[in-house]
């Protein structure tokens, strides 16, 4: 494989790990926020205050992980949820560079003849 292909595989991981890093980060933020509230002015959760501040939490993990219905996905493969949609995405964007360096290859390997052929969609496969 081509450095410039590494290359671009490389910033297509980078990016999909910012982009969970920022997901992650606001989750412990929201969570953070969420037991802020709960304590008591000399910084102690209260114990009947406990299951509250931990379903709180356990709805804003969902929320990043599933949709409302409790689906990462639809019927589709379509992410339905910010977590999903970040695979998702990083998956598509390698899956690209990938194709793009195969069709490179195959550029310039086939005979002018049949990629003009499939650059029209003219072959058939039998």
């Amino acid at each position: 494989m081509a450095k410039t292909d590494l290359a671009a595989f490389r910033r297509q991981l980078i990016d999909s790990e910012h982009e969970m890093d920022a997901l992650f980060q606001q989750l412990a933020e929201d969570i953070g926020n969420a037991v802020f509230r709960a304590q008591n002015p000399d910084g102690t959760v209260p114990i009947e205050r406990l299951t509250q501040v931990q379903k709180e939490a356990a709805r804003m993990v969902r929320l990043r992980f599933l949709d409302a219905s409790g689906r990462g996905f639809d019927d589709d493969n379509e992410p339905l949820a910010p977590f999903p949609r970040i695979i998702a995405e990083g998956q598509r964007n390698m899956i690209e560079v990938a194709l793009e360096r195969t069709a490179k290859i195959l550029d310039a390997a086939l005979p002018e003849d049949l990629r003009v052929a499939m650059a029209a969609r003219m072959v058939t496969l039998a």
